[in-house]
């Protein structure tokens, strides 16, 4: 299981250039939930894979997988839970 809890992600905190990408998302996906993401461009899809797959720090909240709180380890941690295609 893949849950999100209160995710929030801000680029170039502090600056003219400051871009809230994710504000308080919450998610919560079954191991057999098979899911697409769509969006407008900039409306945070890429932001919340990467920030799941440990590619960009989370500013606050929680990410955890099958009940292990995953959000501060480092990318090469994470993929041992993760895969990713493109």
């Amino acid at each position: 299981m893949l849950e999100l809890h209160n995710v929030k992600k801000t680029f170039n905190k502090g600056t003219i250039n400051e871009k809230k990408a994710l504000q308080g998302l919450e998610l919560t996906l079954q191991s057999e939930d098979f899911v697409t993401i769509i969006g407008g461009n900039g409306a945070g899809k890429s932001t919340m894979l990467n920030m799941i797959a440990g590619v960009y720090p989370i500013d606050s909240g929680k990410i955890e997988i099958d009940g292990v709180n995953i959000s501060r380890e480092p990318e090469y941690k994470r993929a041992k839970y993760i895969g990713r295609g493109f």
